[in-house]
């Protein structure tokens, strides 16, 4: 009995610093933000304001986030949420955007890219179909706006091997993307 009375001051010192440990982590943890996400909507209201070349740079420093935090500690993963595939696939996505506005169609098809590669619209095992619906739906978005650029800057599509190659092959075959079935009128019958 002697043994707990004496210790009794380095059992309660030892409760003390870890019940203010666990305070000072619990707060850090309950007023955590993500600088991830932080970059992302500041990126955002520089698109919406106009500011092109701040918006790439906010959304290059949110992917920037995202990386960064993919190589955090097992500490640092263990204690706060993981950084966000989603968010950086968009960041990605906004980025292309801007850089369109900004007259550097070059750079937004590569932010394209990159976006799908983070979202390729679809690897969604384990996810709530709610979720890898809407995951999905913003694949296809990403998708759908690189083919428009494609559609309004042959160019670019041409650099990227998809072009619709004029000038090679049989000029008898029909081209795959040009499926008369898709094409307005009767159309060929020796062409299906």
């Amino acid at each position: 009995m002697r043994f707990f009375q004496e210790n009794r001051k380095r059992w309660l010192f030892a409760a003390l610093v870890a019940g203010a440990a666990l305070l000072v982590g619990g707060y850090r943890l309950a007023t955590f933000t993500s600088g991830q996400a932080e970059l992302y909507n500041l990126g955002l209201k520089a698109y919406e304001t106009g500011d092109m070349p701040k918006a790439i740079q906010l959304f290059d420093q949110s992917i920037a986030a995202y990386k960064h935090e993919q190589n955090a500690s097992w500490l640092h993963r263990f204690i706060y949420p993981q950084p966000s595939q989603e968010l950086a696939a968009l960041a990605c996505f906004q980025k292309a955007k801007a850089q369109l506005q900004n007259n550097q169609a070059e750079l937004a098809v590569e932010s394209f890219k990159d976006s799908l590669k983070l979202n390729p619209g679809d690897r969604y095992e384990g996810l709530a179909p709610e979720e890898a619906e809407r995951l999905h739906e913003e694949a296809m978005v990403v998708k759908y706006d690189l083919e428009m650029l494609f559609k309004s800057r042959p160019d670019l599509a041409q650099q990227q091997g998809k072009g619709n190659g004029k000038g090679k092959g049989d000029s008898n075959k029909p081209d795959p993307g040009n499926d008369p079935g898709t094409q307005p009128g009767k159309g060929n019958r020796d062409d299906i």
